[in-house]
């Protein structure tokens, strides 16, 4: 379960958050939405949560563990961000790969895992495609799959 207690981000004078209190997810297979107005913080409190901006205040902990000293790449959160970051130079395939080449999954596991990905994002028979060549919605689900 992710715990959030009294999370406090601030940007110089500013505080983007104000000890915000929240908890989710009891299974493997809890999905949650964040909603709000533009501005509330809803992006600065994802942002916490895979480690990208520090706390000034308050504590994230995953099933009971403090993620204070937890480095964002040992986190094992995605976060897939409105414009979706996807790399240009790259394929649809190279982009959901380039996480699992991270943590030296290659070959066919890889393989098998991009296109499940694939499937699963409705975007079967895209992988050689450059990202440049699609719309909007197509690279958020890449965006999606790179992070699943």
């Amino acid at each position: 379960m992710l715990t959030v207690e009294g999370a406090t981000v601030r940007y110089g004078r500013f505080e983007a958050l104000a000890g915000v209190q929240w908890s989710v997810g009891t299974g493997e297979s809890t999905v949650t939405a964040l909603l709000g107005p533009s501005g509330c913080g809803k992006s600065t409190l994802l942002r916490a949560v895979a480690g990208l901006e520090p706390l000034a205040a308050g504590s994230i902990c995953w099933d009971g563990v403090d993620l204070a000293t937890t480095a964002p790449h040992r986190r094992d959160f995605g976060v897939v961000f409105q414009d979706g970051q996807l790399f240009p130079g790259r394929t649809v395939a190279q982009n959901i790969a380039y996480g699992l080449a991270r943590r030296r999954v290659r070959g066919r596991a890889a393989a098998d895992r991009v296109a499940e990905m694939l499937r699963l994002v409705q975007l079967d028979g895209f992988g050689d495609r450059p990202v440049s060549a699609l719309s909007g919605g197509q690279a958020q689900r890449v965006a999606l799959a790179r992070a699943l």
